[in-house]
C-alpha cells in the first residue's frame, strides 16, 4: 500500500513538471553497493569536469537504496 502511494506521488510530480513546460527531464538511479559507487563517481565527474551545468540538470531525481543516497546528494548540489 505504501509503495502504491509513493508511485502515485511520483507520477503526480512528473505530470506537474511535464505540464508546466511540456517536457520533464528525470533521472532514476538504481540501488546496490557497487552501482551506487559507480553512480557517485559518474556524477562527480560530470559536476567537476563539465563547464556546462545544464548538461546534468534534472527536474526530477529519484533512486532506490544507494541510488536514493546519490539522488539526495545530486538534489542538494549547487554549481555556484
Amino acid at each position: 500500500m505504501n509503495t502504491y502511494l509513493v508511485g502515485i506521488a511520483f507520477q503526480t510530480i512528473i505530470a506537474a513538471a511535464a505540464a508546466a513546460e511540456d517536457r520533464c527531464i528525470a533521472l532514476a538511479l538504481s540501488g546496490g553497493g557497487s552501482n551506487g559507487a559507480w553512480e557517485a563517481g559518474v556524477l562527480w565527474g560530470l559536476a567537476h569536469d563539465n563547464p556546462n551545468v545544464e548538461d546534468f540538470y534534472y527536474e526530477v531525481v529519484t533512486g532506490v537504496s544507494a541510488g536514493a543516497i546519490n539522488s539526495a546528494g545530486l538534489a542538494g548540489f549547487s554549481p555556484e
